[in-house]
């Protein structure tokens, strides 16, 4: 083989080397959205984005049908009165796989007009932790009431974050309890904070479980 064939060789090998790694990082820059930056980055820490992995069974997301502007403008315009069509709350962050597909991990906000406590019946099912002003979490649904006591517009209301897993990930039972609560708790902060809340006694941290199924014995 000539010195010349060996160099257009060379080459060549080299322009289809750099155009195979110029697809890979194509093709992972599309590999959707990590659980740290999805939803307005709600998820940034190491803990809460871990948490996300865990509950949804993957580490990339698309988060098309997320309305995070949709639930400010509805909670900001709460009047006290919950109809019927505003009862399911508004998806302030819906997760599907990355490739596309079925939901695996949504959180809604709505208004609430009463603040859902822990009873003897309830706490059969349900794990309670210390946050907001009331807060359960099961083994596929997390649900946080706190108080927002708003000054622009000036009013106080109660809001309800429902964290809701469809993934088809198993998990031991505390486990996905402790770490869907720790990912609605991240993003009720995030909402929180967004709209101005004062005294809504969030957990700054990882809410502690302190009784129910899961809890303190």
């Amino acid at each position: 083989m000539t010195v010349l064939s060996q160099t257009c060789r060379a080459a060549a090998l080299t322009a289809a080397l750099a155009v195979t790694v110029s697809a890979c990082s194509v093709s992972d820059e599309g590999a959707g959205i990590r659980a740290a930056e999805v939803c307005g980055k709600f998820a940034r820490t190491p803990s809460v984005a871990s948490a996300l992995v865990k509950v949804a069974g993957t580490e990339r997301f698309g988060e098309d049908g997320s309305e995070p502007e949709k639930v400010l403008a509805t909670l900001r315009a709460a009047d006290g009165e919950v109809r019927a069509f505003e009862s399911a709350g508004v998806p302030n962050c819906l997760l599907r796989p990355a490739a596309g597909g079925d939901q695996l991990v949504t959180v809604y906000f709505r208004e609430a007009v009463v603040i859902l406590k822990a009873n003897a019946e309830s706490e059969k099912t349900s794990t309670y932790y210390r946050t907001g002003a009331s807060a359960a979490s099961t083994d596929r649904v997390a649900s946080i009431y706190f108080h927002c006591r708003m000054t622009s517009p000036k009013k106080e209301v109660i809001v309800n974050a429902r964290l809701e897993r469809e993934s088809k990930v198993k998990l031991p039972g505390k486990e996905a309890a402790d770490k869907q609560m720790t990912v609605a708790n991240a993003a009720a902060k995030s909402v929180a904070q967004q709209l101005g809340c004062k005294g809504t006694n969030l957990s700054k941290g990882a809410p502690e479980a302190v009784s129910g199924v899961y809890g303190p014995r």
